[in-house]
């Protein structure tokens, strides 16, 4: 690990990124271009404070004065926001910031001196505080896909008919919020303390103090094979459906129902808190569970987790469909 970087202000930033765009672009043709096709692109990274972002990092650097300085982590994320709105892999978006000064100028960067992969997925490692990229262990036995299929927009039911009474009886016991730890937790503080918080402040969210919140899950299919790598030489002997273990680069996916496409899916569910009174519907709380998750269990633990990460907010109204109409939720809420 690194020592700690030094941060800039987003005033500093917002004064390079004139004085650079100056430099490099300082013709009537190449300004009428940047005005042309990356002027909303501008517009939108630069009312994005990210200042604090090395603040909330500080505990991912080390403390010792030797070693290469380290980049401003809000560039890196900056940079980051910036590839996943292009739609760009870490490869991609390495050679784009050497071959387009304005990428590089817009994260921060100084066009002659930008980061390499290595230094993006050093960034990334800093941000999931576990020692593995996964939860679950890469070499287990292949996931069967379901056979029962339900009509248009309906939702399956729980594996477990209890399950919804069972979570609210344990979460009713006590009046405190018990939470435990999660490799998400920085990424959680920095959308909190980034985002979230300043838009409540501006008042983009509504009424904290009378919360209006939408829950609903949507499904994220994976790039991974849902087979997996074969270990084992059973197909050499003529056994195509082997129960061996199998290895898989995304081990924590697994089969969940999408009910407006009626199909099945490979991957998560991107559970997503939003607020109903933002013009917007802006997200306060997003959280991915495993596909297989019904909705009515993912918004049990997810509005737990809702209000440790914001215990001055009070729900005033949820909004809900009716993968959620379960009594145990509506005793939930009522508590």
């Amino acid at each position: 690990m690194f020592m700690i970087p030094v941060a800039r202000s987003h005033e500093a930033y917002l004064q390079f990124v004139v004085e650079q765009l100056d430099v490099e672009y300082n013709n009537p043709a190449s300004k009428e271009l940047l005005q042309k096709f990356f002027a909303d692109l501008i517009f939108w990274v630069t009312s994005i404070n990210l200042s604090q972002t090395a603040s909330l990092l500080k505990d991912r650097y080390s403390s010792k004065t030797k070693g290469r300085k380290p980049r401003d982590p809000a560039d890196l994320l900056r940079s980051t926001l910036l590839m996943t709105k292009l739609q760009m892999s870490v490869d991609e978006w390495v050679c784009s910031l050497r071959t387009m000064p304005i990428y590089a100028i817009l994260s921060g960067f100084s066009p002659d001196s930008t980061p390499g992969v290595g230094t993006f997925y050093d960034f990334f490692n800093r941000l999931w505080l576990a020692a593995s990229p996964h939860l679950t262990k890469r070499i287990k036995r292949k996931l069967k896909k379901p056979r029962k299929k339900g009509k248009k927009n309906e939702k399956q039911e729980p594996r477990n008919p209890k399950i919804t009474e069972k979570l609210v009886a344990r979460a009713l016991r006590s009046d405190k919020i018990h939470y435990s730890p999660k490799a998400h937790d920085l990424l959680q503080q920095l959308f909190q303390t980034l985002f979230v918080l300043p838009s409540a402040a501006k008042g983009l969210l509504g009424n904290t103090s009378s919360f209006r919140v939408i829950g609903d899950g949507s499904p994220v299919e994976t790039g991974a094979r849902a087979y997996g790598k074969f270990l084992c030489d059973c197909r050499k002997k003529g056994n195509w459906k082997c129960s061996c273990e199998r290895q898989f680069s995304d081990p924590d996916a697994d089969w969940g129902w999408d009910s407006y496409r009626e199909k099945y899916y490979y991957g998560r569910t991107l559970y997503m808190f939003c607020a109903a009174d933002s013009p917007c519907d802006l997200p306060v709380y997003p959280r991915l569970f495993r596909a297989s998750r019904h909705d009515s269990v993912s918004w049990i633990c997810g509005y737990r987790e809702l209000r440790h990460w914001f215990p001055d907010w009070k729900v005033g109204e949820a909004i809900l469909d009716s993968a959620h109409d379960a009594l145990p939720i509506y005793t939930l809420l009522e508590h």
